[in-house]
């Protein structure tokens, strides 16, 4: 009696580990190598690669509320952890993150967070991946027209292509102006003009103006609904300049 009671609570725990075993593994099936696909539920495409363990080459496009619709991702990789997980950023804030719940099947969601310069507030959509065909093109099917930010006040947030003006802080203390272009619309853009700089700062016995010579850069083109977008602007001001400026400097355009 005593030898089958043991008999039996050994196959109970061998059932046990046997069982115990499967369900690890279960959260483990390793995706099919190769490129993925999906419509999101905003209707619009997602690919991404699986290489190696690795999710690799991400790109999504997503719609930033009001603002636009745009395409993030970046040529690397990022680790599929253990749980079939994975989260691929953008360096502007949004991601794209998912699981793998088969070798042939993720499902997740493209997150945008809300920002304040533009204020774009935050969206989400889900989707469903299927190994398959890059459903996003190389090129932009149509030709879209690269523009700069012209003004980058809370009340006057132009667009314009090759602006003769551009306003760095909102209350008017500095801008650049009688700006010519040397080259816009590819990936780098120069330029060179005059600064507008105004210290007014309260502790000053008086507003000190000056009007440098400068030169500008803008890098990083970005979509941003019907048109490129530069991302960053640079600029290296030439004489003297006001208490409280700098020589160089850079700012965002979005």
């Amino acid at each position: 009696m005593v030898g089958g009671m043991r008999t039996f609570v050994v196959s109970l725990c061998a059932l046990c580990l046997l069982g115990g075993t499967t369900a690890a593994q279960a959260g483990t099936a390793t995706p099919t190598e190769g490129t993925w696909s999906a419509i999101t539920s905003a209707g619009l495409p997602i690919t991404f690669e699986v290489k190696a363990g690795q999710v690799v080459n991400a790109r999504f496009k997503f719609r930033w509320g009001f603002c636009g619709v745009f395409e993030g991702g970046a040529k690397n990789s990022v680790p599929i952890e253990p749980t079939g997980h994975w989260k691929f950023p953008d360096l502007r804030g949004p991601w794209i993150e998912g699981d793998f719940l088969e070798p042939n099947s993720a499902q997740g969601q493209v997150v945008a967070p809300s920002r304040m310069l533009p204020g774009c507030p935050e969206t989400k959509a889900n989707f469903i991946a299927a190994p398959g065909p890059d459903l996003l093109p190389e090129k932009p099917p149509e030709v879209r027209p690269t523009k700069v930010r012209a003004a980058r006040s809370i009340t006057n947030d132009q667009l314009a292509v090759r602006p003769h003006k551009i306003t760095l802080s909102a209350d008017g203390s500095f801008y650049l102006y009688k700006i010519h272009w040397k080259s816009f619309g590819g990936n780098e853009a120069r330029a060179v003009g005059r600064a507008y700089l105004r210290n007014g700062c309260s502790t000053c016995p008086s507003k000190e103006v000056e009007r440098p010579p400068v030169g500008i850069r803008l890098i990083h083109l970005v979509d941003q609904g019907n048109f490129r977008i530069y991302e960053h602007l640079s600029y290296v001001l030439q004489g003297p300049i006001p208490r409280g400026f700098e020589h160089r400097g850079a700012q965002s355009m979005l």
